[in-house]
């Protein structure tokens, strides 16, 4: 798991990319909610099943959910991908 120095400081750097992001996939899928549900998953250290629970099994979710799952990832050092470089920005 990150610390949680790490996971204040990515937390910050999600929230000033925010404004540069691409608000919306070409499909018309919403990349800031996927960006809030990252910081929602760090802030409040959500595992698996609190992802599932928060953004059901609905079509609707599914986006928003590849976006808290990559922060769940990021966060049990799964995955080594900086957050930040994986968005979608303008």
């Amino acid at each position: 798991m990150k610390s949680a120095e790490e996971i204040k400081i990515m937390i910050g750097r999600l929230k000033e990319a925010k404004p540069n992001v691409r608000p919306t996939t070409g499909f018309g899928d919403d990349n800031l909610q996927g960006v809030d549900a990252q910081i929602k998953v760090l802030e409040e250290m959500m595992d698996s099943d609190d992802i599932w629970d928060y953004w059901c099994e609905d079509e609707d979710d599914m986006h928003v959910r590849t976006y808290a799952e990559a922060a769940l990832a990021w966060m049990d050092k799964e995955c080594d991908d900086d957050l930040v470089d994986e968005l979608p920005m303008m």
